[in-house]
């Protein structure tokens, strides 16, 4: 993309940037409410749901750390609209997929494209608005429009499954990113290229097989004979520290370890990784448990999600403003627990009680809400600016690989379960723990981070 004239910032700059985010958030919503219509149609097992809901976490996190790289070594801008451009065509590829093995494909090549354009979108964000309390208020903001499609994710998938199917799951997302893609050049500000980087293949072909290898266990793990998993495991482990060592001895990694080194970001990331564990892996018993547990079809399945959403845009937009008032540390310490709570108070609602259930999504919701703006923003501020869009890039894979460990379990959970309202409370247990050593990581944080790191203060 050529250089443009100085833009002015503000709300349409925001709406441009948060467009990616809202069409990934809009789609995992729509996803987990069509597989009961997915299964139906494409007579899927609930393995190949799994890959259909994992092939994408794949992609993302697999592709997410040469993204950032990318977007630092050719323009975040220029990521940015060949990302949005490479998602509009995935998601017609997956709306018209003939069946279940050709959509996990497509569903891979989605996540793929998410992953060009999201730590593009972060990184720009941190150029547009340069100022430390405009920038929080931009994170928050930018946390509740794309919170805004977890709202419409429900509704809008109620309506598209009846006339168009489980298709419509993927082809809404075509208008939106159009849009999008042709407002860039005219509201996105420019920002140059950082060259002196160079590409980390064995790093990225180390961690893309390592991940993939990991989600074969998780998924496939339990029809597997204990000598093959063993040496799956094995694997696994052996990649792990390839990858690190890899990493270690490249000065040109794409996961700088000197990134890790400073303890806001390493604990904000596995914040971050707890949050895609509990949140994913129970939006997917949600939806079983709401169609197949209780009866319910994919609109009212989705009106019953309703205050799930709804507490997540007020909780982001909240964020955004409580932010420089209680610092990091503690919003998101705060958060956690309160959403904790909520996974809790959710695990004990009886198979049939769903105004227990509606009650208890608002603490879940608001808290991890509230957790997520400062978690973005102790990874912005954390690192160098030369490495902004590396650093959300590493936040983000790390996202979705919680997501993707969320995601199997849940489905690993109802596999050995007999009626998917035995395997909710199991599963939200699982979120409630997970959540709660989230909420230890963030109080490792040091007190000093609660207003800017020592590396932000040195810009």
């Amino acid at each position: 993309m050529s250089h443009a004239k100085p833009v002015q910032t503000g709300l349409p700059t925001l709406l441009a940037l948060s467009a990616g985010m809202f069409m990934a958030v809009l789609d995992t919503n729509i996803v987990n409410l069509a597989l009961p219509a997915l299964q139906r149609s494409l007579n899927a097992s609930l393995s190949q749901l799994t890959w259909i809901v994992d092939a994408y976490a794949l992609g993302f996190a697999g592709l997410m750390l040469s993204a950032g790289w990318l977007a630092d070594r050719f323009g975040p801008r220029r990521m940015l609209a060949w990302g949005l451009a490479l998602f509009v065509l995935a998601s017609l590829l997956c709306g018209f997929a003939p069946g279940a093995q050709t959509l996990i494909l497509f569903r891979l090549l989605q996540g793929m494209a998410a992953a060009l354009f999201i730590p593009s979108s972060l990184g720009l964000l941190r150029h547009a608005f340069p100022h430390p309390a405009e920038r929080a208020r931009a994170v928050g903001l930018y946390g509740g429009l794309s919170a805004s499609a977890a709202a419409a994710g429900p509704v809008l998938g109620g309506l598209l499954l009846g006339p168009l199917g489980w298709r419509g799951a993927f082809l809404i997302n075509v208008p939106i990113g159009l849009a999008a893609l042709l407002a860039i050049p005219f509201v996105v500000p420019f920002r140059e290229a950082s060259p002196s980087r160079g590409a980390d293949l064995p790093g990225q072909a180390a961690g893309m097989l390592t991940l993939s290898l990991a989600s074969y266990a998780l998924i496939e793990g339990p029809r597997l004979p204990a000598p093959v998993l063993l040496a799956l495991l094995l694997a696994i482990a052996a990649g792990v520290r390839l990858f690190w060592r890899l990493e270690q001895a490249n000065p040109q990694a794409m996961v700088p370890p000197e990134l890790f080194r400073h303890p806001a970001f390493a604990a904000a990331n596995w914040v971050g990784f707890a949050i895609g564990v509990a949140y994913f892996g129970s939006l997917l018993l949600l939806s079983l448990y709401l169609q197949q547990g209780l009866g319910l079809d994919a609109l009212h399945a989705g009106l019953a999600m309703l205050p799930l959403a709804a507490c997540l845009i007020a909780g982001n937009v909240a964020a955004g403003r409580l932010l420089p008032r209680l610092g990091a540390r503690r919003q998101m310490r705060g958060g956690l627990l309160l959403s904790a709570a909520g996974y809790l108070l959710l695990a004990l609602a009886d198979g049939h009680a769903l105004a227990w259930s509606l009650l208890a999504m608002l603490p879940l919701a608001l808290g991890t809400a509230l957790a997520i703006a400062p978690m973005t923003a102790t990874v912005l501020e954390s690192a160098p600016p030369q490495l902004s869009g590396t650093a959300s890039a590493v936040l983000n894979a790390i996202r979705q690989t919680g997501s993707l460990v969320g995601t199997a379990g849940a489905a690993l959970v109802v596999g050995h379960s007999a009626d998917p309202r035995q395997a909710l409370p199991i599963g939200l247990g699982l979120a409630a723990l997970a959540t709660l050593g989230a909420a230890w990581a963030a109080s490792r944080i040091p007190a000093a981070e609660r207003e800017a790191s020592p590396l932000a203060a040195t810009r």
